[in-house]
């Protein structure tokens, strides 16, 4: 309960959620602007949501199986290195003692050489432990998963499985957040329409390999976890927030009801209703509200690898110098400033065609005012 009562806790599911539906990247938007324009939009997204759930639910258990094999094989070497200890210290006979039979021994031995026992320094085994030893991100994909592959029947056959299957999901994910910034590039006609479109998208791609270079370098694994703590979370709840407000209480719901009415065939019922009016934009902003007062009231921390520590190869915890604290502030809100900027620059635009359209209109109702006198004429 402790763990659920943290903001980041749930800032990283609805971040986890944002990033597996893809949602408020833009790649849907620009996928679907490729369907009919009867296309049935709600089968379509229930059955989006339903597959990837099932799928979430699959990888999970497939994730959790190899954590718990690598925490019991780890917990096993644990435990073999104690009996080997206890075996040269009190000498036993060698495989005298097994894994079910050292928690008995151990507790015969304290109780009746308790000096002699303290002096080996036995490590403290405990399943539990190594379960929760547990990595994230990187260190889950390419240090806990691969250490833990490499203790399986037919380690390489599992390994390249593994790193194929990273390559072809970081493929997949690439398509959708690439299509959802090239498309509105050439429905804005940035570009000429001579252009090829695979120019435009070597020329993104490009800019993203350059951009990701920074992630290369000895400290690139700290920028990985800066950009992906600061630069996403946030951004895409704010995003989400302002593209529920905008289609429920700008463009309205009753027309939006109605575009989705012509499009379906039927007119969406009240839970969508209700889920998009107030439980959604309800959500979106308890959880910006709480990762704000969680960034207030916490100092921001990295986990670093240094071998002088301690408790090495444990990470150290260390502040962010006040240089990288401002970088994290940037990620962490510039991207969202752009949404009411470009509502800033697009105001004298709209100004200047709704005096344009008041002039038309002026000029129409002269010359029908013209139209009329000459006919009474």
């Amino acid at each position: 309960m402790q763990t659920l009562q943290s903001p980041r806790v749930w800032l990283d599911a609805a971040t986890q959620i944002f990033f597996s539906l893809s949602l408020a990247f833009g790649g849907h938007i620009a996928l679907a602007s490729y369907n009919p324009p009867r296309n049935d939009c709600e089968k379509d997204a229930v059955t989006i949501a339903l597959i990837n759930s099932m799928t979430s639910l699959y990888a999970s258990i497939a994730v959790f199986s190899v954590l718990g094999f690598k925490a019991a094989n780890d917990y096993g070497h644990c435990l073999d290195r104690n009996i080997l200890s206890l075996t040269n210290e009190f000498d036993f006979p060698d495989q005298s003692i097994s894994r079910d039979e050292y928690a008995a021994v151990l507790t015969h031995l304290n109780a009746t050489q308790p000096e002699r026992l303290a002096q080996l320094h036995l490590e403290s085994c405990r399943l539990q432990d190594f379960l929760d030893k547990s990595a994230s991100g990187t260190g889950l994909a390419f240090i806990v998963f691969t250490e833990a592959i490499l203790h399986m029947p037919g380690a390489p056959a599992w390994a390249v499985l593994f790193f194929a299957m990273l390559f072809t999901l970081g493929l997949s994910s690439m398509f959708g957040n690439i299509e959802g910034v090239i498309t509105p590039l050439l429905d804005m006609g940035v570009l000429p329409r001579w252009v090829p479109k695979e120019i435009l998208t070597g020329t993104v791609c490009l800019l993203c390999f350059l951009v990701a270079t920074c992630f290369t370098l000895q400290s690139g694994n700290y920028w990985l976890e800066i950009f992906d703590k600061y630069a996403a979370s946030l951004n895409l709840i704010i995003f989400a927030f302002f593209e529920v407000i905008g289609v429920v209480y700008v463009y309205g719901m009753e027309r939006f009801c109605d575009d989705i009415e012509w499009m379906t065939g039927r007119r969406p019922g009240l839970y969508w209703r209700v889920t998009w009016k107030v439980i959604s934009p309800l959500l979106l902003l308890t959880i910006f509200v709480a990762y704000i007062i969680f960034l207030v009231w916490t100092t921001l921390s990295y986990k670093a690898w240094n071998p002088q520590y301690k408790q090495f190869p444990s990470r150290q915890e260390k502040s962010y110098p006040g240089w990288v604290q401002a970088i994290c502030g940037l990620l962490s809100f510039l991207p969202a400033l752009l949404v009411p900027g470009v509502a800033m620059a697009q105001l004298p635009i709209w100004r200047r065609r709704k005096q344009e359209n008041v002039q038309q209109n002026m000029c129409l109702k002269l010359q029908d005012s013209k139209v009329s006198d000459s006919e009474v004429r």
